[in-house]
């Protein structure tokens, strides 16, 4: 796979195409410091990579990096295309959202060893304090301590690392019955073992179409997928947008860089 240096677009900017919101509702994230009451979203996505760090209250999220309880310092790195669902423990919540750099398609869940800087830079001065963070995250923070490992989060990572495994086997590895696999990660989870498999090859293809300039069948083969059309369903259940689409967006960007 050969990575191409693209210009990142602006959040929210897809050169005056949109993901459709017929076939994938996506929210918007506003960047800056926000409070909210009584916290609680179901399962939801986001086009554009941001990261959320807890200033103060405490909520729950379970999204591809696993489920955690987050509290003040915490972390949580969203990249593009991340669902997740939350859920309010603490009454009130206090937010920095944060545009983030999507280098890699992955996200992360970290703990901040300076929270009032940055929170006084955020009130200011967003991007300066999207820098500090990037820079705190490439130098090393630490997992947070409220970061869950049941099952049902050992399952989800086994699949991010192995997207072709077993669901059967795992269960059968686990000593669980397949219906119990599939009811348990569903409530820990908002969605399905398998859905949330096919999410992750789809985000994976999608990011390589984009960052790439391999064949989008060599990508849906590579990415686990039976065939491309196969990888076009999901990608466009998604985004609401084919491949195609994203790979001319991607180059049209490329050349503007």
């Amino acid at each position: 796979m050969q990575l191409v240096s693209r210009k990142p677009m602006p959040a929210g900017q897809t050169d005056g195409k949109r993901p459709s919101a017929q076939h994938a509702p996506l929210r918007q994230v506003e960047h800056g410091v926000e409070v909210l009451d009584n916290l609680r979203r179901a399962r939801h996505r986001h086009l554009d990579a941001y990261a959320t760090v807890v200033v103060s209250g405490t909520f729950e999220e379970s999204s591809y990096a696993g489920r955690i309880r987050a509290t003040a310092g915490d972390v949580l790195v969203h990249p593009q295309l991340d669902a997740h669902e939350n859920h309010h423990v603490s009454s009130t919540v206090k937010l920095i959202r944060l545009p983030w750099i999507d280098r890699c398609g992955t996200g992360g869940l970290y703990r901040l060893k300076d929270l009032d800087e940055l929170a006084r830079v955020a009130e200011t001065d967003v991007p300066e304090a999207s820098e500090r963070l990037a820079h705190a995250v490439l130098h090393g923070l630490s997992i947070p301590c409220g970061l869950r490992n049941d099952w049902p989060d050992q399952l989800a990572a086994d699949l991010a690392n192995d997207v072709s495994m077993s669901l059967g086997h795992w269960a059968s590895r686990n000593g669980l019955a397949p219906e119990t696999v599939s009811r348990g990660f569903s409530k820990a989870y908002g969605t399905t073992p398998e859905v949330f498999r096919a999410e992750l090859k789809a985000k994976a293809a999608l990011f390589r179409i984009t960052h790439a300039d391999d064949r989008l069948g060599e990508i849906a083969a590579e990415a686990g997928f039976a065939d491309q059309a196969h990888m076009t369903r999901w990608i466009h259940r998604l985004t609401g947008l084919s491949p195609t689409t994203w790979r001319g967006l991607a180059t049209g960007r490329r050349y503007l860089s």
